[in-house]
């Protein structure tokens, strides 16, 4: 007998299955640590960010922004899939239990990384807007109760066709979001805070919910939303190891064509040639690379201890290094790598080169913008590590991965 509610049950724990194998790669490749040492750094700074921030900062507006972008964006994870444009289309009707546990199980993730956020955030508000923890709970689960009811009219929403009629609802959400917001974080009365939370109640029934008795549910739509969020989560698993589901972005990027004057045409140098296009043309490389150097170049402004510096460089140029390590995985899905004559001889000599060309790049502006800060001396040092941590990487553990001897 078909049960929707198993189905949605099924497949919430088929990607769960998946995210969790993915998640333990992670976990495992040193990363977390890496996250644990920024933690302990951003811990320590943050009372002095604090202090240095002027007393004319407006924190309201800020937590305004921030939380009112936070609510308005995310949609409904359906876990819906291509052949649910064939199969479940005519059973629409009586989805309506698979849809109620969609909608919980994403206000439940939602909810949790809001909690997450807040908690990072804490300090700040209570510093600049009012030292009360009760009150940081009560707007925590107004904030919470308001993500449901974006969730729940942004479903229905979703069953508008026109794109533009689309994107108006969605802007209107936003601003009623602001609104709120604002009056939550700005400490308006409570009867004013009970209002407007009748008035979005009324709203929703009045409007959002009509919308599902007059429009079908566009599944294309929910297909494309959940291909989204997981191509989103393979490319974050994709810095760590190897996904062969990921489906890769390509950017033109001409202004990177010097990188390919490092390789000369030769027969040894195919896969030289094809790691210097793959870079250059893939958000998973060059997007990640340019990140993390410039976070690391910032992280290197802010800490003002000598050894704190020196561990940043070291720990910036691990985690890039560990991203620039996926690529031996990039041609692996592709045959026509198989037609190039000696590719796999050249594989891991290639793959070292470019670590070492990219490497040495990121070594070189962090070892420039320490001197320039902080003397010859601070700039030598963190030359030294980051140059060492690449060393280490391109002829130890990449040799390891790739089973030979180095």
């Amino acid at each position: 007998m078909w049960n929707e509610k198993k189905l949605w049950d099924k497949r919430r724990s088929d990607y769960w299955a998946m995210a969790v194998k993915y998640l333990r790669l992670i976990a495992n490749s040193g990363f977390l640590f890496t996250i644990y040492l920024l933690f302990v750094f951003g811990s320590y700074y943050y009372g002095q960010f604090l202090e240095w921030l002027p007393e004319t900062f407006p924190a309201v507006l800020f937590f305004t922004a921030l939380f009112s972008w936070f609510i308005t964006r995310g949609r409904v994870r359906t876990f819906a899939k291509t052949g649910d444009l064939f199969f479940l289309t005519p059973r629409e009707g009586k989805m309506a239990p698979y849809f109620r546990s969609s909608i919980i199980y994403s206000w439940l993730m939602e909810t949790f990384y809001m909690a997450f956020l807040l908690l990072i955030l804490a300090p700040l508000f209570f510093d600049r807007i009012h030292p009360s923890g009760s009150l940081l709970l009560s707007i925590f689960l107004l904030l919470s109760g308001l993500k449901w009811w974006n969730l729940a009219s942004g479903f229905e929403e979703q069953r508008i066709q026109e794109q533009s009629r689309y994107r108006l609802h969605t802007a209107i959400r936003a601003g009623l979001n602001i609104v709120t917001v604002y009056a939550l974080f700005s400490v308006q009365p409570i009867w004013l805070i009970g209002g407007m939370v009748v008035l979005l109640v009324i709203f929703y029934f009045a409007y959002f919910y009509k919308l599902s008795k007059t429009h079908s549910l566009k599944w294309d739509r929910l297909v494309d939303i959940e291909d989204q969020t997981v191509m989103t989560f393979y490319r974050i698993a994709n810095s760590f190891t190897d996904v062969p589901a990921l489906k890769s972005k390509v950017r033109t990027r001409n202004w990177l064509s010097f990188l390919f004057r490092f390789v000369s045409y030769k027969q040894g140098n195919v896969y030289r040639y094809l790691f210097s296009r793959a870079f250059a043309r893939s958000n998973d490389y060059f997007g990640i690379y340019m990140r993390l150097t410039l976070l690391g170049l910032l992280f290197l402004y802010v800490v003002q201890l000598d050894w704190g510096r020196w561990l940043i460089a070291a720990a910036f140029a691990y985690m890039t290094a560990l991203q620039l390590e996926t690529l031996r995985h990039h041609f692996n899905m592709s045959s026509m790598v198989e037609l190039y004559p000696g590719q796999e001889q050249g594989k891991f000599e290639s793959h070292k080169f470019w670590v070492q060309v990219l490497g040495s790049f990121q070594t070189v502006i962090f070892g420039v913008f320490s001197t320039v800060l902080y003397g010859p001396v601070n700039g030598l040092v963190v030359l030294l590590l980051a140059a060492a941590v690449y060393y280490y990487h391109s002829s130890v553990r990449l040799g390891k991965v790739y089973g030979k001897v180095s």
